[in-house]
C-alpha cells in the first residue's frame, strides 16, 4: 500500500487534465460520505424521538431531574 508521501509523488507526474478528474473523483466521494453520514444522523434521531414519543425510551436529563 502506497503512502500519502508516495501518493503525492504520483499526482506530480499526472497531466492537469488527470488531476482535474481525480480531484472531482475526490470531491465526489467526500460529498457522498457526508450526505450519508447526514441521512443516517437524520435517520437516528427520527428513531429516537419516536421511542421517546412512544414511551419506549425517557430522556435521561429528565430522569436526572426528577431524582
Amino acid at each position: 500500500m502506497s503512502t500519502v508521501a508516495e501518493l503525492a509523488a504520483e499526482i506530480q507526474q499526472l497531466s492537469a487534465a488527470d488531476k482535474h478528474l481525480l480531484m472531482q473523483l475526490l470531491l465526489t466521494d467526500s460529498d457522498e460520505s457526508e450526505q450519508d453520514a447526514e441521512e443516517a444522523y437524520r435517520a437516528e434521531i427520527v428513531r429516537r424521538v419516536k421511542a421517546i414519543r412512544n414511551g419506549e425510551a425517557a430522556i435521561k436529563a429528565l430522569q436526572d431531574w426528577q431524582e
